[in-house]
């Protein structure tokens, strides 16, 4: 009893002697064609966090990832490719597009399978782009950089922003510099396995 009473004291000590979280409330970018137009280009996945079982799985299965937002006649819709590490495999997704609502700063993934929608956060880096991802009543949080090599300050930025939305440790998943997949055009091996979406968009 002695024991369990000393437990539960150096416990509530931990709770009162841990720094409280600074939580401020994610703010909504505005997706205006000044937006869109910096967000084009080159940006690897850094971190993901959610609620949702399956995106957790998924998430389990990719060691690295990175995409390219391309510009588009279309306003409102840009094309994407994307090139993952899935455990050993290696695809390259040229099917995916983006399209963007910006009445509500809202981005729509639509790819080969199914559909992901993301709020696009106000960050402190332009170098960053936060994605707060709601899907039922499951919430998540998803970040990518300009560069692999992601700043301390940029990755306590988001995992205090994981805290505060309520996301557990074991619910983030982050992604490794090593082995990432190359391009379909730049592969030298022949022989890697690479599975290639082709594009549904004209």
């Amino acid at each position: 009893m002695a024991l369990a009473c000393i437990a539960i004291i150096l416990g509530l000590a931990h709770l009162l002697t841990a720094k409280p979280l600074d939580c401020e409330p994610l703010v909504p970018e505005i997706l205006d064609n000044a937006t869109m137009t910096k967000l084009l280009g080159k940006w690897f996945y850094i971190a993901g966090a959610s609620q949702h079982p399956r995106t957790l799985q998924e998430m389990e299965l990719l060691k690295n990832a990175y995409y390219f937002l391309y510009p588009s006649s279309h306003q409102d819709k840009f094309p994407v490719t994307q090139v993952m590490r899935l455990k050993d495999k290696c695809v390259v997704d040229n099917s995916s597009y983006i399209s963007v609502i910006q009445d509500n700063s809202t981005m729509i993934l639509h790819g080969p399978n199914e559909s992901s929608v993301g709020q696009l956060i106000k960050s402190s880096s332009e170098d960053t782009m936060t994605l707060y991802h709601i899907d039922g009543t499951h919430r998540g949080l998803s970040i990518s950089a300009r560069a692999q090599n992601f700043s301390t300050e940029q990755l306590e930025e988001f995992k205090t922003q994981v805290a505060c939305l309520g996301l557990k440790e074991e619910e983030t998943f982050y992604t490794s510099a090593k082995d990432l997949c190359p391009m379909e055009e730049e592969r030298d091996d022949k022989k890697q396995s690479v599975e290639v979406v082709e594009p549904l968009l004209g």
